[in-house]
């Protein structure tokens, strides 16, 4: 199942308050299974996070069961939160676009920081790095996942972004194809696949695809 703001519909609101919901969704489980030694065990998986969604995944419906009844009963204890699960077949798929930046001395992780300070009317919150592709003679583009809600400040500028001295240029991508699927996020298949869900990318944070030979984030690269 993953984990999602039930007041705004979107899992970053969850996952930003992620290592306080852990703690006390943990706090109960070890409580329920030493007060119960000869119950049922409930096991659960919380390490993935899909296109910004937080999934637990139970090992069986009693664990499913517990963790929707230990859910209910917390789900309001956060200022504006609301916590609810759905089915990770209902985790939207996040539009993604490319970018186009100069061949410069640039850190990676510094892009979407930087882009934010300088075009402040597209929320640029939810972004994320997919990949840093390979580098051409004067440029070097980036897929990055982008939000639903800057789809339209993103439009008023018509998909421009200032970037230095220049105006970059936004490729956004609306529905997948053959030639787009390989810019899903390294690790997504295996965890989709076993959650059988066919269509979504998982991300963590300031992630990227480690199999890509592209820039990876934290090291400073030339571009």
């Amino acid at each position: 199942m993953a984990m999602v703001d039930e007041i705004t519909n979107r899992g970053k609101p969850a996952s930003d308050k992620w290592s306080e919901i852990e703690a006390r969704l943990s706090r109960i489980v070890v409580d329920h299974v030493m007060a119960n030694p000869e119950g049922h065990v409930p096991g659960f998986d919380s390490m993935e996070v899909v296109r910004g969604y937080r999934v637990i995944k139970c090992d069986d419906q009693l664990s499913l069961n517990f963790l929707q009844t230990v859910l209910g009963k917390i789900q309001s204890d956060w200022e504006g939160l609301r916590l609810k699960l759905i089915p990770p077949s209902e985790i939207p798929r996040r539009p993604r676009a490319r970018i186009w930046i100069p061949n410069m001395e640039f850190e990676a992780k510094q892009l979407i920081p930087y882009l934010q300070a300088h075009n402040r009317t597209v929320p640029m919150d939810d972004w994320s790095i997919i990949k840093a592709e390979a580098p051409q003679k004067n440029s070097v583009s980036f897929l990055l996942q982008i939000s639903e809600e800057s789809i339209e400040p993103l439009g008023k500028v018509d998909n421009k972004l200032r970037f230095g001295v220049r105006k970059t240029q936004l490729k956004i991508f609306r529905s997948a194809n053959p030639e787009d699927e390989q810019d899903e996020v390294d690790g997504a298949n295996e965890l989709l696949t076993g959650m059988q869900l066919d269509d979504a990318a998982s991300t963590k944070n300031d992630g990227v695809n480690k199999q890509h030979p592209g820039v990876q984030l934290g090291d400073a690269v030339k571009l």
